[in-house]
C-alpha cells in the first residue's frame, strides 16, 4: 500500500501528459478530416480510430504506472486534461500542423518543378 501512495503524484503527472497527448491525437484526426474536404465517412472512421487510440493510451498508462488499479480520480484527471487541451491549445496545435503540412507541400512542389526542368531535353 505504501508504494501505491508514494507513486500517486507520478500517476497524476502521467495522466495529465497522456491526456494532453490524446487531445493532440484528436487534433491530428480533425486536420486529416479537413484535408479530405470534410468527408463524412472518413470523419466517422477517424473518430472511431481516435477513440480507440485514446482508450488504449489511458489503459496502458493505468497498467504501467498504477499497476492496473483503476480509481475514479484517474478518469477525472485524464478526461479533464484531454478536454482542456481540446478547448484551449487545440486550435494552436492544428495551426502548427497546418503550417508544417503547407511547408512540406511547398518543398515537394519545388522539388517537382526542378525535376521537370531537368527532364526536358533540348531538341
Amino acid at each position: 500500500m505504501l508504494g501505491e501512495t508514494l507513486s500517486q503524484p507520478l500517476i497524476f503527472l502521467m495522466l495529465i501528459l497522456f491526456g494532453f497527448s490524446s487531445g493532440i491525437i484528436f487534433d491530428i484526426c480533425n486536420f486529416i478530416w479537413k484535408m479530405s474536404k470534410n468527408n463524412k465517412i472518413l470523419k466517422h472512421f477517424l473518430d472511431f480510430f481516435g477513440a480507440i487510440i485514446v482508450f488504449l493510451i489511458f489503459f496502458i498508462c493505468i497498467f504501467n504506472f498504477n499497476f492496473g488499479e483503476l480509481r475514479f480520480y484517474e478518469f477525472l484527471v485524464f478526461f479533464t486534461f484531454f478536454s482542456l487541451e481540446r478547448f484551449t491549445i487545440g486550435k494552436l496545435v492544428e495551426k502548427f500542423i497546418g503550417l508544417c503540412y503547407n511547408g512540406f507541400v511547398k518543398l515537394v512542389n519545388k522539388i517537382n518543378q526542378r525535376g521537370k526542368k531537368h527532364d526536358k531535353k533540348p531538341s
